[in-house]
């Protein structure tokens, strides 16, 4: 293994060359010089079997120079270290750009992707809601040009990314893994799984919705809550419901109550501070008022009956014993 690696020496110098006259010599660039020291460094540490440190020079030599020895390079480290998909990819593209490459380096690279298909772990996932972002050990995933394939461990750290898709085939070294799917309005879904190598295994991630949360206050307060017809206890209070509309109703003795409707979304948080108005007894209401309007009717009532009685009749007269009976004259 060592062997191959040093090597990889005798390529460095068309790394950044450019034509020059012996009578006009061009000086080197300062990329290119400091592509050159960090591929000879990649080398020394490479030498030393010191990968880690060995790709982080050979990446360097990348940044100023993309080419297919230095890629090569990064392919053997990283197969070295057990990172097999992303020695995979260094190796594919090594060929895929590789006319300078030496036919040695070829061949060992087709052996090294014959070597490491023998060693990925192939998982079937199937996430839910398909709209869910789906990171693995910390790195978004990556698609494959040239089979359709997610493939771990090859994208740099970052957040989580949407896959856009139920189902779908991704790539792993062998080994432990955290497997996490997001969506907001939802509780993540997180898989700690280990593999073997040369494993093919299913994986179901299902994302459940987060109920949302809502904080009830009251001024004053110990009064009394309701969601719907139920009564969830006395302010403050906080209420775990899923997503929907409610009628809220907030009520104290000798206030008025107070009303609201409720549209919450999925994970979404709610403060509410019911102000209640102290509650003013109407005139109706109010004992003193009956008692009043009672006597008043009553007394309506006698005047009333007083001006429409009848006049009494006067008893009949006696015609005494003359027979005659003088009868009143009323003039208008």
């Amino acid at each position: 293994m060592k062997s191959r690696v040093l090597a990889f020496a005798v390529w460095l110098a068309p790394l950044g060359a450019s034509a020059q006259t012996p009578d006009e010599p061009q000086a080197e660039d300062e990329a290119t010089r400091r592509g050159r020291e960090s591929f000879q460094r990649g080398l020394e540490l490479a030498r030393a079997e010191q990968w880690a440190e060995a790709l982080e020079s050979f990446e360097e030599a990348r940044v100023a120079r993309d080419a297919a020895i230095v890629r090569y390079n990064i392919g053997f480290c990283q197969r070295a270290l057990g990172r097999y998909v992303a020695a995979r990819q260094a190796f594919r593209w090594a060929l895929a750009h590789g006319d300078t490459l030496p036919a040695i380096h070829r061949e060992d690279a087709k052996g090294y992707l014959k070597e490491i298909d023998q060693l990925l772990v192939h998982l079937e996932v199937t996430l839910s809601p398909t709209n869910a972002a789906i990171a693995v050990d910390g790195r978004p995933l990556v698609r494959s040009k040239e089979d359709g394939a997610w493939l771990a461990g090859v994208a740099p750290p970052g957040e989580a990314a949407r896959i856009g898709v139920q189902r779908f085939r991704v790539l792993l070294d062998p080994g432990k893994h955290l497997i996490v799917a997001a969506r907001p309005g939802h509780k993540n879904a997180v898989s700690t799984v280990s593999y073997r190598p040369a494993q093919r295994a299913r994986l179901e991630l299902r994302l459940d919705r987060l109920p949302a949360s809502v904080r009830v206050e009251s001024q004053p307060s110990q009064a009394i809550v309701r969601v719907g017809e139920r009564e969830v206890g006395v302010a403050p209070v906080d209420i775990e419901r899923p997503a929907g509309s409610y009628d809220l109703e907030v009520t104290r003795d000798g206030y008025q109550t107070y009303t609201a409707k409720l549209a919450l979304a999925a994970g979404q948080r709610v403060r509410i501070t019911a102000k209640l108005e102290p509650y003013v007894t109407p005139l109706y209401e109010r004992w003193w008022f009956w008692v009043t309007a009672i006597g008043a009717a009553g007394s309506a009532a006698v005047v009333t009956w007083a001006v429409a009685r009848p006049e009494p009749e006067p008893p009949p007269y006696e015609s005494g014993n003359t027979g005659w009976l003088a009868s009143p004259t009323v003039h208008f």
